[in-house]
């Protein structure tokens, strides 16, 4: 029978053999041919780190420099376009258990991610005390318009955060930022939800912990498959008004931040232009307004319905909603949704024409803007934080402003 010195130095070899983790990396179902990439890359990328990397596929014990392949069995099914509160419940689990100080949770196209990202993402958590560091894609005009018409500038009007794309599909955390989500996810998971939606951005502004975005390039960005956008849409709407009621007490009183360079004119060509695109959203909403009046008529008062009227009179080369009135449409369907004025899956589908309405009114600007569609984007970002005491009124005397 050893004795205890002989024990003591077992276990001193085993732990020089096996360093201690410092970085973890949670990914999807990937084709073995894709993760081979993946490893190679993070050990190219991290020599000075240990890396561990947790997928849920059945995998030999790769090893490769100073990367090593785990196994995630209780990994949620991924939908590849978003992390939901499953995801960041595994990764949060796995970072705990390994005593990793970083977790990325990546996507599924993670074997082309740009390494160079990644390092600048766990470089923040670990040596800037950034505790949530998300990727910030390059868009097109027609590209990320939910993100634009409502997920930025919801989150950067009531929780100070001017982070372009608040629901990612990659994030690199702290720990204390994943211990964080762990506790809202379990809440969420715990109630079967585990494919729900969860927000870290405005966890982490309740929290005040720092969050930061880094330029992404050129990234795939999720296209809704044919005939479930409005599911998908209700979804995240739905989603968001929900997290915003439960942090109510948090953004009324935080005081909105206005960033610079988000004001000013917005240069246009001369004529506008009208694509075939979006002279199918004008007929569409126009045949919204003749069904869905009655409807509008509980949520939105008789400013907002006059305006809603006037534009579906507007030949198409005028279809132009202003941003202050985008922003309080969306103020008054965020208020229904938390006074059930209506079945919500009933009030989020009304929303969905309006909404598509927004995105005919930003194509034709997009369309007819001489240059980057940014302008556009930081314009009604602004006008969000421009009309919060409009929402934080509401929120309070609701009966004051009954339609």
């Amino acid at each position: 029978m050893p004795n205890s010195s002989t024990l003591d130095q077992t276990t001193t070899a085993v732990t020089e053999a096996t360093p201690a983790p410092t970085l973890l990396l949670c990914v999807p179902s990937l084709p073995a041919s894709s993760m081979q990439t993946l490893v190679q890359n993070v050990a190219a990328a991290f020599p000075q780190h240990h890396s561990l990397i947790a997928s849920p596929d059945q995998l030999a014990n790769e090893q490769a420099g100073t990367v090593r392949m785990i196994p995630n069995p209780n990994a949620h099914p991924r939908q590849n376009w978003i992390l939901t509160a499953g995801d960041y419940l595994c990764g949060s689990n796995l970072a705990r258990e390994h005593g990793v100080s970083v977790a990325l949770l990546l996507s599924s196209q993670a074997a082309e991610v740009s390494m160079d990202r990644l390092r600048e993402m766990v470089e923040m958590v670990r040596n800037k005390n950034v505790d949530l560091v998300l990727p910030r894609p390059h868009t097109g005009p027609g590209e990320g318009l939910v993100n634009s018409a409502l997920l930025y500038p919801l989150t950067r009007a009531l929780f100070g955060a001017d982070i372009q794309f608040p629901l990612p599909s990659e994030a690199a955390l702290s720990q204390r930022m994943a211990q964080r989500l762990s506790v809202s996810a379990q809440r969420i998971s715990g109630n079967a939800q585990g494919d729900a939606l969860l927000w870290p951005v405005p966890e982490a502004a309740v929290a005040g912990f720092a969050v930061r975005q880094v330029a992404a390039g050129e990234i795939k960005l999720p296209h809704a498959p044919e005939g479930e956008f409005n599911s998908l849409f209700a979804a995240v709407s739905g989603s968001l008004f929900t997290d915003i009621e439960s942090k109510a007490t948090f953004w009324q009183r935080a005081r909105s931040v206005i960033y610079p360079g988000s004001t000013g004119p917005v240069s246009t060509l001369q004529t506008p232009v009208v694509s075939a695109e979006v002279l199918s959203l004008v007929d569409a909403f126009r045949l919204a307004y003749a069904n869905l009046q009655d409807i509008w008529s509980l949520v939105l008062p008789p400013q907002t319905l006059l305006a809603l009227k006037r534009l579906a009179l507007a030949p198409p080369e005028d279809f132009s909603i202003a941003s202050n009135l985008w922003a309080r449409i969306v103020f008054d369907f965020t208020l229904a949704h938390r006074l059930r004025t209506l079945n919500r899956g009933h009030l989020l589908g009304a929303f969905t024409p309006l909404y598509l309405a927004w995105v005919a009114s930003h194509m034709r600007d997009a369309d007819s803007n001489e240059s980057h569609p940014a302008p556009l984007i930081a314009r009604t970002a602004t006008a969000f934080e421009a009309e919060k005491p409009y929402l934080v009124s509401r929120w309070r005397w609701p009966d004051r402003f009954n339609p």
